[in-house]
């Protein structure tokens, strides 16, 4: 799956994130955190707190009168102004290739930034899963850690990982795989502080990349 496709399923993702909370608190039998983060969850990850308003700044967009809105700004201690995410995540990103840059230099993981204003952060083949292992190589632990810390120290933001799975293996062994590779890291991410309602993680099976790796999403939280 190409990168502008992803960032497209992110928009729509999007939509679906902003409407669902709306029938899921009206409805007693699935108010609970299970449920919650059951919505929040994506097929594909990416951009599962990404959208767009009429091609305007990307970023996770939340109205008022959305009841999720007051649960993600207040876990992510407040959110950005549309004309401000540019240069928040600017700043970000100099934060984050600052932290890691042993981890770059040592090429553990790479950084960018993504049209949306987004930062992926992607493990290399020198971090990446193990064949058929759900365990996170103890080299990557230290670029999650930062991530969690720079994420913790200036909020905003929400963080999507995803999966990837390895080229062998039936479809469902695909996804089941990287789908628990994906929940690894947020959970790591969740024992470091960063809030469970912050974090959505979800593997990709039809992934371009079946070399054990996984990618984390730092997205702009917006509030309309």
């Amino acid at each position: 799956m190409r990168l502008s496709e992803k960032i497209m399923l992110g928009r729509f993702s999007m939509v679906v994130i902003v409407v669902i909370p709306l029938l899921l608190f009206g409805c007693a039998s699935g108010n609970n955190s299970n449920t919650l983060m059951g919505a929040l969850k994506t097929d594909t990850g990416k951009g599962a707190v990404v959208g767009s308003v009429g091609g305007g700044v990307l970023g996770a967009f939340l109205f008022e009168s959305n009841p999720l809105a007051g649960l993600l700004i207040g876990a992510a201690g407040g959110a950005l102004a549309g004309g401000l995410v540019g240069h928040f995540m600017d700043e970000r990103k100099k934060d984050l290739t600052k932290a890691l840059a042993p981890e770059i230099n040592a090429g553990q993981a790479q950084l960018q930034i993504l049209p949306d204003k987004a930062i992926l952060v992607t493990m290399t083949g020198q971090t990446a899963f193990a064949p058929g292992s759900a365990v996170v190589n103890t080299n990557f632990i230290p670029t999650i850690q930062k991530i969690g810390d720079v994420v913790k120290t200036y909020g905003k933001t929400t963080i999507t990982v995803i999966g990837h799975p390895d080229a062998s293996g039936t479809v469902e062994e695909r996804t089941t795989l990287a789908n628990q590779r994906a929940e690894a890291v947020r959970n790591l991410l969740l024992g470091i502080g960063v809030a469970p309602v912050l974090v959505t993680a979800s593997g990709d099976p039809k992934s371009n990349y079946m070399d054990g790796r996984v990618e984390l999403v730092i997205h702009p939280l917006v509030k309309s």
